[in-house]
């Protein structure tokens, strides 16, 4: 740091760590994006070998018994990386607000420097540049700018966190709540049909024909449940519908079939990607009873 004021050399690490603050975020954000590629990725997946074909695929070829696994193992650590992700954000954040607090308060800030042993000049010479530079109206706006527009950066990224984090929250509760409906709806069906042998209506299952809440509308008509999104959720649309679709097979003897249909669209898939495995064992390699 030979030929640079004390005061100057301060801020000049403060401005190193803030651009790695900077550099840590636009990591954080690349690699947000790709995890949420590899998520709707492995989700695909997971949902392919989950048909009548793709465990037909798993039972004969060992291809792709290995390409499972690989997906099994990648959606085990997808939380992991969520984790690192949110502790990447975080230390941005910390290294923007040290770099802040540096450019604001240089002479507090080298004596931190000093105390680990990461500076080391003389104490006459620093009050000698603090001195100057608090009289000179210019450099004062010029810190003042800084650490503004530093405090509306973190205050930005802040708001944009709490936001992504209320919107997990909105989608998690959201996904218990259609879960739960539509498990009311197939074990209401299941004991009906154990009593009767029949297919029943809402006012034989003691359910209402249509309630309504903040995220959805449940409908329940003849042999049919159905769930209407009210909002979006992501990617995922307003108005996008789940159902659960009952009938009988069987021409001696009957038994109950439950249909559950979840959207097309991957985005809504990802709101329960179980539906399709309510009130039944989710299959491995072998088919799932009713």
């Amino acid at each position: 740091m030979k030929g640079f004021a004390p005061n100057r050399t301060v801020r000049f690490i403060a401005a190193l760590i803030a651009l790695v603050g900077m550099f840590c975020l636009f990591i954080e954000r690349v690699l947000s994006v790709v995890l949420n590629m590899a998520q709707g990725a492995v989700q695909m997946a997971v949902e392919r070998y989950s048909n009548f074909t793709g465990r037909m695929a798993l039972e004969n070829f060992a291809e792709d018994r290995k390409l499972f696994a690989l997906v099994k193992e990648a959606e085990e650590r997808l939380p992991s990386a969520d984790i690192a992700l949110t502790i990447l954000m975080v230390l941005s954040i910390v290294l923007i607000i040290v770099a802040a607090i540096g450019f604001a308060f240089p002479r507090q800030f080298a004596h931190v420097l000093v105390a680990f042993k990461l500076l080391k000049w003389q104490q006459s010479d620093f009050e000698n540049e603090d001195e100057n530079t608090l009289s000179s109206p210019s450099k004062k706006v010029i810190i003042i700018t800084s650490v503004v527009v530093l405090f509306l950066l973190i205050l930005c990224l802040s708001i944009r966190y709490c936001s992504e984090s209320a919107a997990i929250a909105l989608q998690e509760s959201a996904s218990q709540e259609l879960s739960e409906n539509a498990l009311t709806y197939i074990n209401a069906q299941k004991n009906y049909f154990s009593q009767k042998k029949s297919i029943g209506g809402p006012k034989a299952l003691q359910l209402p024909d249509s309630t309504s809440t903040d995220n959805f509308t449940f409908k329940v008509t003849g042999s049919r449940f159905v769930a209407i999104s009210k909002i979006p959720f992501g990617d995922c649309p307003a108005g996008t519908k789940w159902s659960v679709n009952s009938g009988t097979k069987g021409f001696f003897t009957q038994e109950l079939t439950l249909a559950r249909v979840a959207p097309k669209d991957t985005n809504c898939v990802k709101l329960v990607p179980d539906f399709k495995y309510l009130g039944r064992n989710k299959p491995t390699n072998k088919k799932a009873s009713k």
